[in-house]
């Protein structure tokens, strides 16, 4: 592994696990088994690095997102994937799902702010993609009559909450969480279900 990559995934480990605040350049460094000038020599300093580290795993988190339009036939397939990929995306990125999840809401008052931009166009693609399966599923007869609108928020609350709870407190388990998720959603949108 080279000595930038080890300096990064070391400091994923100790932003996630210790906060921003609580993480310097010195002990990244240390940690990382490289000088302190070398942090500076990739990055202007530990903002910079932060926010790399943000961008990387906001840019996964899009491309699992981007996979979904590709291969599902039902709508209710469709909802049943994306609860799959977020699960996967905790199960696959844990430190970078926690950094996110226990930094950006400091962060996304500042419209600037990558925490802002990214969350905001996580949001805006989960209420695009939502929306239509639920109004192609409505207007198939796949899916009953439902309040688009509010049951897009309460199904992206219902996958907020849970990729929160599993980044966060681990040792809680939670490999229940996306079965439980899709029969909610299966006893809620399908007739007769």
């Amino acid at each position: 592994m080279g000595k930038k990559r080890n300096l990064i995934d070391t400091a994923v480990r100790l932003f996630a696990d210790q906060g921003y605040d609580g993480t310097t350049t010195l002990q990244i460094s240390r940690e990382a088994g490289v000088t302190e000038p070398l942090i500076y020599y990739h990055f202007r300093g530990k903002e910079e690095l932060f926010t790399h580290i943000l961008e990387d795993a906001f840019d996964e988190y899009f491309r699992r997102l981007e996979s979904l339009r590709e291969d599902t036939v039902t709508e209710f397939a469709k909802i049943e994937k994306l609860i799959g990929v977020n699960q996967q995306a905790v199960d696959d990125m844990p430190r970078r799902i926690r950094l996110i999840m226990s930094s950006c809401p400091a962060r996304i008052k500042d419209s600037r702010h990558i925490c802002y931009t990214r969350m905001r166009a996580i949001y805006d693609w989960h209420v695009a993609y939502l929306s239509g399966c639920l109004e192609r599923g409505i207007a198939s007869g796949e899916f009953v009559s439902v309040p688009v609108q509010e049951t897009v928020q309460v199904m992206i609350a219902l996958i907020n909450g849970m990729n929160r709870q599993r980044s966060l407190f681990p040792a809680l388990g939670g490999e229940g969480f996306r079965d439980a998720a899709v029969a909610f959603c299966r006893r809620s949108l399908l007739p007769g279900a």
